[in-house]
């Protein structure tokens, strides 16, 4: 699997850090992934090559002049925007700068001298390096994850979000998607802190190692295709064909299906064989999580965004309503605590599992610091894994771990295999995630490599 296709777009629309809180207020303290460094502090140096000038306002010969400058003039340079889609002509690519007092655009063509600080980074995942900083310019190779690559300057293509760098790597100038690259040298698995946990795995022990009541996003590990390996694939039902949540009974999985063109769940035995579909329910409108209570044999369908949900009944293959005292969007059955736990931006809710959803206690959630979509939830052994997505849902994806006994959040897992929709825990402790590859219409269930069993001390 590329990292990077022809289709990719990331449009991360907002950025922002709050206080968290247990409020609706979305919390969204954010932490880099890679602590060494960040973007913003990624610049080049340059010298003006001629006199009289311009610095603009935009990347635009017509926008307002904001400077004018002569030969010598010295420029910090923050980043590379690129004016065309396919040209890499020095006359097509400006440079954001500063001089002096003065912030704004000046051609590349006009600057010299120009020095790049040494900024290691690493790519976390396979990609591809191109002549210019969007998929519409010329692949020059492929970089596995794990490859040293240094950061020269952020780069954009004028007028996209998506955020890019120019990179030297293999011996080449070229351009990458910044959200596959790791500013600084730390590892993708952060080091555990601890010295107690003798016996368990690595991943385990950091995600033990500092648990905390919220606060920011700790990334301690990343699902991919090397690590992570498919146990079924799935087609959908009809034109119900984008999974939402993923129910399981120890025995069978119960896949949610929704969107426009109706909504339905389709059972699979615990091996992959799909067993049967229920009937279409348009009434249920955009579902979003699912999961199977023991205790009263019955499905519960969380819709998102209202109060109202509907149960699933697999005996009888009827649906029906139920209503909870808050919205949700995520919904999962705990083994070990006999509770249902539903998940929202606002945080994580703990309800009697006997049909009543009685309310009995709000988590605080850790946060990231992008926007970012709830998806379906897990839980078993005594932990809640909440599976979100950022703007761009292909590329940015995140489960969440909680422990349900002190509410303490233990990390973060970045998925790189899809958008990330539901987890399960299989019968053998290993947490089971089900992906959305968004548009061949094939999906897939993957066991990852983090047992949950491991995390109980």
């Amino acid at each position: 699997m590329r990292t990077e296709k022809t289709h990719l777009r990331r449009r991360i629309t907002a950025i922002f850090i709050i206080a968290l809180m247990f409020t609706t207020m979305i919390p969204v303290l954010g932490g880099d992934i890679w602590p060494a460094a960040s973007a913003a502090s990624v610049t080049a140096s340059g010298k003006i090559s001629d006199n009289d000038v311009n610095m603009r306002s935009e990347p635009d010969t017509k926008s307002q002049i904001v400077g004018n400058f002569n030969k010598g003039t010295v420029l910090t340079i923050h980043k590379e925007v690129f004016t065309s889609r396919v040209s890499t002509s020095a006359a097509k690519r400006w440079y954001y700068v500063t001089a002096g007092t003065k912030t704004g655009y000046v051609r590349s063509d006009l600057v010299d001298s120009i020095s790049y600080g040494s900024t290691a980074a690493t790519t976390t995942d396979d990609l591809n390096y191109r002549k210019g900083p969007a998929v519409t310019f010329g692949k020059l190779g492929t970089a596995l994850a794990g490859n040293p690559v240094t950061v020269l300057l952020p780069a954009l293509r004028d007028g996209s979000s998506e955020n890019w760098y120019k990179v030297s790597v293999a011996g080449e100038i070229a351009y990458v998607i910044a959200d596959y690259v790791g500013i600084g040298t730390a590892s993708p698995l952060t080091q555990p802190q601890q010295a107690d946990l003798s016996g368990k795995s690595d991943l385990a022990k950091s995600l033990l190692s500092t648990p905390t009541i919220g606060g920011s996003a700790r990334v301690v590990y990343t699902f991919n295709t090397g690590n992570c390996s498919r146990l079924f694939s799935i087609k959908g039902h009809k034109n119900a064909k984008v999974p939402q949540g993923m129910a399981f009974t120890g025995s069978e999985y119960y896949i949610l299906y929704g969107m426009a063109a109706g909504q339905a769940v389709v059972t699979y035995s615990a091996n992959g064989k799909r067993l049967r579909a229920s009937k279409f329910s348009f009434s249920i409108g955009h579902p979003n999580g699912i999961t199977w209570d023991p205790q009263t044999h019955i499905c519960y369908v969380f819709k998102g965004n209202t109060k109202k949900i509907y149960t699933y009944n697999p005996a009888t293959n009827k649906f029906g309503k139920s209503k909870v005292a808050y919205s949700s969007s995520g919904v999962a059955y705990d083994n070990a605590t006999g509770m249902i736990y539903a998940t929202s931006k606002t945080g994580i809710r703990a309800y009697s599992a006997d049909g009543g959803f009685r309310h009995q206690k709000l988590f605080a959630r850790c946060s990231h610091g992008i926007f970012h979509y709830t998806q379906d939830c897990g839980a078993g052994e005594g932990f809640i894994f909440h599976c979100i997505s950022g703007a761009n849902k292909k590329t940015t994806n995140f489960v969440d771990i909680y422990r349900a006994s002190d509410n303490a959040y233990l990390g973060s897992i970045r998925v790189n295999l899809g958008e990330v929709e539901s987890a399960v825990v299989g019968n053998d402790g290993y947490l089971q995630l089900l992906v959305n590859t968004m548009g061949n219409n094939t999906d897939y269930v993957w066991k990852t490599p983090l047992n949950v069993r491991e995390l109980k001390l």
